[in-house]
């Protein structure tokens, strides 16, 4: 019976680590955001594509207000110990021909997580234009 009290414990414990590492993970995060955030201009888009079970990534990406994209981010993994690193293969291209690379591997978690943030920055533009003829008008 004194076993049962082990496993009980064990579990216990492994679940604390997990919220403790969970949440580390997500200060890693925000710090990561932020620093993204200090472009002067521009725009900054986020894709996440989490799984259950299996591979899940987030890509930070930052383009200029051509829509070119200077600083790109990445974590991919399936723990909370994935932590972001730098995604090179983006930076320099405009965002348009990144849209259709990545619509061409549709199930693959980067690509998903890319197409995400692509679209929330093309959802930035749309509303600054917006802003702006309303501004004009």
């Amino acid at each position: 019976m004194a076993s049962w009290g082990y496993v009980v414990l064990l579990f216990a414990g492994l679940w604390i680590l997990q919220v403790v590492f969970t949440q580390l993970q997500s200060r890693h995060y925000y710090r990561e955001l932020r620093e993204m955030q200090r472009q002067p201009s521009g725009y900054l888009g986020v894709g996440v594509n989490k799984r259950r079970f299996g591979v899940g990534a987030v890509i930070i990406l930052v383009t200029d207000v051509q829509g070119n994209v200077t600083n790109c981010k990445r974590m991919s993994g399936i723990s909370v110990f994935s932590r972001f690193r730098p995604y090179n293969d983006p930076i320099g291209k405009p965002i348009d021909s990144l849209y259709e690379s990545a619509s061409q591997h549709q199930k693959h978690p980067v690509q998903m997580a890319l197409r995400m943030a692509i679209d929330q920055i093309w959802s930035a533009q749309a509303k600054q234009q917006q802003d702006n003829q309303q501004q004009i008008g």
